[in-house]
């Protein structure tokens, strides 16, 4: 007999996905974490899992009370008529609101409550031979908690297989956020840790039970990879499956398009157009379709193609087009990225006693170690003016309000390759 489980991550209901074109916003919802919420309840009724598991910030924040209520209710109410529990903890987000959703939920339960450990048994069908596993839950009780819950689990863990469902920062030891180490954890001798709260997942499997099962949707560009729960099931005392259900409707992805020796613009799109059929056809492996993908696109190699000639081909970012070798998956451009080098050799441009080979030695300083003298002075130098408000437009293209150093490093590359690819393009004419 088998116990199936699924086990979810970092929910957050309430978020809404960014950056999307405008013409979706009005579909806004479709692809937010309250639509992955309802696919996981529909997944969990197809397996005929026995419960659901929520490994914290299931809501976004306090705020949120009355957009989460109603999805848990109705989610949980599915669930319970099909014999199926709904079990959680609470994590940084959800601390306060969580609770008082759950009251309002009877068919879900809070385990944890206060900081103190807790454990259901979870049993099989009734038919066969019995099976069970025991979970053990712990909650937040305060939005900061600078020590490792870990140390307070109780001696007497009950019968094995045992899992554990908790919201943590795992091998951050000044922490604020349930600080735990990978040592701690691997020395409970549970069967399998389910960690919520950070978004990017582990690569877990049967040979590896441990680690962070990631955010349910990408909530934004900086989140790519699949994202969905967790499928587990255990026999004979062991967990046999484990494996995640890409069932996000929003997707983010970042494409590299090698696009050495392109002469023109059309062989760009040509060039773009084979990533995302090998895109798509990564995408329709598995039974776990996105609905829409949302593309941060970089092209690298070795080219002379000034700027405007290479977006002249691409479609605008307010777009949304079908992927290319599937009928329903969208995509869009959320950010194109020009991270390509002359044909000539940097080092062969900066002998030259001009502006070409001026920006080429500048260009290979950012290239070197972070405690290089000269690449520090040339960052300190942009720092600088950027912080004197004489900055030009163009530095508000900046990505973010306060750019590090190695942001503002990235920006200057990408800028000085087009400035030198504009040079050399006179030269040529």
């Amino acid at each position: 007999m088998t116990i199936k489980l699924l086990a979810v991550g970092d929910l957050h209901l309430g978020r809404r996905p960014p950056r999307l074109p405008e013409h979706l916003s009005a579909r806004i919802d479709d692809f937010s974490p309250a639509t992955a919420w309802e696919r996981v309840i529909a997944l969990a009724l197809r397996e005929r899992v026995q419960a659901v598991l929520l490994a914290g910030d299931v809501a976004e924040s306090t705020q949120d009370y009355f957009e989460a209520l109603p999805r848990l209710q109705a989610g949980a109410a599915r669930l319970s008529r099909a014999g199926i529990q709904l079990l959680a903890v609470s994590g940084n987000h959800d601390v306060d609101i969580l609770p008082r959703l759950i009251d309002e939920v009877p068919d879900a339960r809070l385990l944890g409550a206060g900081g103190e450990w807790e454990s259901v048994g979870i049993a099989g069908d009734a038919s066969g031979n019995p099976e069970e596993v025991t979970v053990w839950g712990w909650s937040f009780p305060a939005l900061r908690v600078n020590e490792s819950p870990i140390l307070t689990l109780p001696a007497n863990l009950g019968p094995a297989p045992r899992l554990g469902l908790l919201h943590c920062d795992r091998d951050q030891s000044q922490s604020t956020y349930a600080p735990v180490t990978s040592e701690q954890l691997r020395n409970t001798g549970f069967d399998a840790w389910l960690l919520g709260h950070i978004h990017q997942p582990d690569a877990l499997g049967t040979d590896q039970a441990m680690g962070y099962l990631g955010s349910v949707v990408g909530l934004d560009a900086g989140e790519p990879g699949p994202r969905g729960p967790w499928l587990l099931e255990i026999r004979d005392g062991r967990i046999q499956r484990l494996e995640q259900r890409p069932l996000a409707p929003l997707r983010w992805e970042r494409l590299d398009v090698d696009i050495t020796g392109v002469t023109a613009g059309a062989a760009v799109t040509t060039a773009i157009s084979r990533r995302l059929e090998a895109l798509a056809t990564d995408l329709t492996q598995g039974v776990d379709w996105p609905d829409l993908v949302g593309l941060r696109i970089r092209l690298v190699g070795e080219c002379d193609l000034t700027r405007e000639a290479m977006e002249a081909e691409l479609p605008d970012s307010g777009r949304a087009m079908g992927l290319p070798g599937t009928g329903q998956i969208q995509w869009f451009l959320e950010r194109l990225r020009i991270d390509t080098r002359p044909t000539i050799p940097l080092s062969r441009l900066a002998e030259r006693d001009d502006q070409p080979g001026l920006l080429a030695r500048r260009l290979l300083s950012l290239e070197r170690a972070q405690d290089d003298p000269e690449r520090r002075e040339l960052l300190g130098a942009a720092e600088r003016h950027l912080a004197s408000g004489t900055a030009d437009s163009r530095w508000r293209q900046l990505p973010g309000e306060d750019p590090d150093a190695e942001c503002i490093a990235e920006w200057l590359r990408e800028r000085g390759q087009d400035a030198l690819r504009a040079m050399l393009a006179q030269e040529a004419d």
